[in-house]
């Protein structure tokens, strides 16, 4: 990632960070009722959270890291989630953001797949 895109990345990461743990961490009363079934909106927050994550790291190794990183912070949300009035934590909510963290892993390695294979077709 380029430099000038480094600052506004984190800051846009750190901001999607602080919406997922206000929007998870609201009492009952206070959350925002969609009505999309809660387990898809728990797999499309995390995936779309392991997606902004994923160009952070430039190895394989390190997003990997990255991965497990935000299933631990989406498990003790989840944890966290038992001192909030009306809310319980779930075990299907930490699978759900689970397998959103998993696909978003996998869908960010095929766009960076797709992309070198482009790229490196583009070199003469």
């Amino acid at each position: 990632m380029r430099p000038p895109f480094r600052s506004l990345h984190r800051i846009l990461t750190g901001f999607y960070i602080l919406c997922i743990a206000t929007l998870s961490l609201l009492p009952a009363e206070e959350a925002i009722a969609l009505n999309i079934w809660d387990k898809a909106q728990h797999y499309v927050a995390y995936g779309l959270f392991m997606l902004l994550v994923f160009p952070t790291a430039k190895t394989h190794a390190t997003r990997l890291k990255l991965a497990a990183g935000v299933i631990g912070f989406s498990v003790l949300i989840e944890l966290a989630q038992h001192f909030s009035p009306g809310r319980d934590t779930s075990a299907e909510d930490a699978i759900a953001n689970s397998l959103g963290v998993v696909s978003g892993y996998l869908f960010g390695w095929l766009l960076l797949t797709l992309y070198r294979l482009g790229h490196n077709r583009a070199k003469p």
